[in-house]
């Protein structure tokens, strides 16, 4: 998945105690933790939303575990059923970036553009 990094906060995996959590879900780019998971209780979470190609259903198994879990009645982490996911394709060599937006439709909303541009902008830098 391509997703939005701008929520301002991230577990950090050295704060999690290793032995009762791990990372589920890890930042391709960032290496930042977008979820986690209990080793024993069926417990996980995701941070983030998919951005390129997304739809309604892109995700929709993390709706379906959880509800899977609670109709089983999972009582430890086993009861968890995840899909597995193929390989992400190589990462394109990029040479530039073209960031189309409109900004801000009113005062106070410029901020997202402006992260987003930013951000972009920081990714071109490191190429």
């Amino acid at each position: 998945y391509i997703t939005p990094q701008n929520h301002g906060y991230a577990l950090t995996e050295s704060t999690l105690d290793p032995a009762k959590w791990k990372m589920l879900f890890t930042n391709a780019n960032d290496q930042s933790n977008e979820g986690v998971i209990h080793k024993e209780k069926p417990w996980f979470s995701a941070q983030f939303h998919p951005e390129a190609a997304c739809g309604p259903t892109d995700t929709e198994f993390l709706f379906h575990t959880f509800l899977d879990a609670c109709k089983n009645k999972v009582k430890d982490v086993s009861g968890l059923e995840f899909p597995t996911r193929r390989a992400a394709p190589p990462r394109p060599k990029v040479s530039k970036v073209l960031l189309l937006g409109s900004g801000g439709t009113s005062i106070g909303q410029a901020g997202e553009f402006d992260y987003s541009g930013a951000q972009a902008i920081k990714a071109l830098k490191e190429e």
